[in-house]
């Protein structure tokens, strides 16, 4: 059995084993998509073009199509991404390479590392990573995010991988866009809106984006690849468990943690007690893709 590892399912898996029991081997997923993973389906597509050398206009139309149907969420788009070509008119696209897909063994048990990257760059002789990223939280010098980013595993697989492809990454460069507060005004119309939200964007340019360069450390990389290959023992491990425990999703702790179980999209049925089959899907719910996000990047 080959399963996929990918940042996402690395996520699951620490946040709670019982979520990444139904999302990634279960295949559980909600029918309806969730908004804030839509949008970021949206800005990575516009910010792909950009690379490829398209306009404003070209990079817009290519994000809009995974917000099709929410035209609030459309209007938002517009507006950031109106303000980001306008915040960087001067800079060329870093990128000599964009949506890089990658997958190599991890361990034994079959498991291997999967994903799609950003973007890879040439910078100061050398490699660079290029990562994207929207966020709802602050993004100024002082703000604790970028020390978070530090320890992401996310951007650790994709440093791994792309040496494992023969491009030895020095840096990382981290191309952030803070999604906006405000919202549409009563009766203002959508299309207000957005010029609205471009307006906000040129005056306050690095209150809504910033770029931050940050050298790949040997350590951190090592101590990634050192808990990845943990995990993917400990799914095993459970795997193996399943074959003789009352039910098959019992091996998978639930982590029982307010913060955690309050974003979780199966605590609509978790919470009570409840437990998902292959026979038993939850109203709301469907077997789907595991790892959708290798067709189609968040």
């Amino acid at each position: 059995m080959i399963t996929k590892i990918t940042s996402s399912s690395l996520n699951k898996f620490l946040a709670c084993q019982r979520a990444y029991f139904y999302r990634y081997e279960l295949g559980l997923m909600p029918v309806e998509t969730a908004e804030a993973l839509s949008f970021g389906k949206a800005f990575h597509a516009a910010m792909e073009a950009r690379n490829k050398g398209m306009t404003c206009e070209e990079a817009l139309a290519d994000g809009i199509i995974h917000v099709a149907g929410n035209e609030q969420s459309a209007a938002t788009l517009s507006g950031l991404v109106y303000g980001y070509f306008a915040r960087y008119k001067d800079d060329q696209p870093l990128a000599i390479k964009s949506e890089i897909n990658f997958t190599h063994k991890i361990g034994k048990y079959g498991f291997r590392a999967a994903g799609v990257i950003d973007g890879l760059a040439e910078l100061n002789g050398g490699y660079a990573l290029l990562e994207y990223k929207t966020t709802s939280q602050a993004i100024d010098t002082d703000s604790d995010y970028w020390v978070r980013l530090r320890s992401n595993i996310q951007l650790n697989q994709y440093v791994d991988a792309l040496e494992t492809l023969g491009y030895p990454v020095r840096e990382i460069v981290y191309d952030v866009t803070r999604k906006p507060a405000i919202r549409p005004k009563q009766n203002e119309t959508l299309e207000d809106y957005s010029a609205r939200l471009f307006e906000d964007c040129a005056a306050r340019p690095d209150f809504y984006f910033a770029q931050r360069r940050v050298s790949v450390l040997s350590d951190d990389l090592e101590r990634f690849r050192t808990s990845r290959r943990e995990i993917c023992y400990q799914i095993a491990a459970n795997r193996k468990r399943q074959k003789r425990a009352a039910t098959k999703a019992s091996p998978w702790l639930c982590c029982n943690q307010q913060i955690t179980c309050n974003s979780c999209e199966f605590k609509v049925f978790c919470l009570h007690g409840m437990e998902a089959t292959e026979s038993e899907i939850p109203t709301g719910f469907y077997v789907g893709e595991r790892n959708p996000e290798l067709k189609q990047k968040i």
